[in-house]
């Protein structure tokens, strides 16, 4: 009795640890997701402010795509598809502003926000308005520029300013 309940426990560790990294488990981002619809969803929020968690941020001024800084979101969100990790740390020890600079793209502040699983732009915007972090990047008016990409069910939001 004791091998089978053994036996059962190993299954179900190795069953459910490999189920927990198959990405199959998660929905799918757009393959090239709506600029239009990101930056009007972020500025929406931005321009009328919002709760992040249990504070209050004030409208702040619309945030602008940038093509550099979507490089820099596609190869993180590449990175973590490929690679089957989910972390703001890149599979080679790169941080967001590393990756930024590797674009030549000469940033002051720089912040990133990352998602996975969600389907639309309208649920991993508010997925992000939803988590108190993710928001302050959100509503943060020391960023001027941002840029969205993803990679199967991973999404990578780069935020900076010149």
């Amino acid at each position: 009795m004791k091998n089978k309940i053994l036996v059962i426990t190993i299954f179900s560790i190795l069953f459910f640890s490999t189920c927990q990294k198959d990405d199959s488990l998660y929905e799918l981002a757009p393959a090239n997701p709506d600029k239009q619809i990101l930056i009007s969803l972020i500025n929406e929020t931005r321009l009328k402010g919002c709760n992040c968690g249990n504070d209050y941020f004030p409208p702040v001024n619309p945030i602008k795509w940038n093509d550099t800084l979507e490089l820099a979101a596609k190869e993180h969100s590449n990175d973590m598809k490929d690679n089957n990790y989910f972390d703001h740390k890149g599979n080679d020890g790169s941080s967001v502003g590393d990756r930024i600079n590797k674009y030549s793209y000469k940033w002051s502040t720089c912040g990133e926000n990352i998602a996975k699983g969600y389907s639309t732009e309208q649920k991993v915007i508010k997925g992000w308005i939803d988590s108190p972090g993710h928001c302050r990047n959100i509503m943060n008016g020391n960023f001027k520029e941002v840029a969205v990409a993803t990679k199967g069910a991973y999404w990578t939001q780069v935020f900076a300013t010149h």
